[in-house]
């Protein structure tokens, strides 16, 4: 597994944050016009106000399950990669790095060493595997 391979968690959760917050915003707008009183005949603007926002919505919820399918692939990856790592406290750093999104602060509170201990380890681990390849 590569570097790259290992966090490609850390975006697909960002990316699924984004399409929330997207959704969130979306669904706070309103799709309605405000009345207006005038002599003059309206347009029937709400009905294709109302079916575009419906599309959004949709649209971005398929973009969300989708995500979440990739996160569940990449995390199965993740999982049997973590099996073939013999060092538990190496395999320990991995998976609060890799599965859980911990950051290095995080991470070292977690596991008792300092964060830049246990980043090391997580980046010396692929700079080895790496160089073996």
């Amino acid at each position: 597994m590569t570097f790259e391979d290992a966090t490609q968690i850390y975006y697909i959760n960002k990316e699924i944050g984004e399409l929330y917050k997207e959704l969130a915003e979306l669904k706070q707008q309103s799709f309605l016009k405000p009345i207006t009183m005038s002599d003059m005949p309206h347009g029937g603007d709400t009905k294709d106000l109302f079916v575009e926002y419906t599309n959004s919505v949709l649209e971005i919820e398929d973009m969300i399950r989708y995500s979440l399918m990739k996160l569940q692939r990449e995390r199965k990856k993740i999982e049997q990669f973590l099996d073939t790592v013999k060092d538990s406290e190496l395999r320990l750093i991995l998976r609060l790095r890799c599965i859980n999104n911990m950051n290095w602060q995080e991470i070292g509170d977690e596991i008792g060493m300092d964060r830049r201990t246990a980043s090391r380890k997580f980046y010396n681990y692929f700079k080895v595997a790496h160089n073996a390849h």
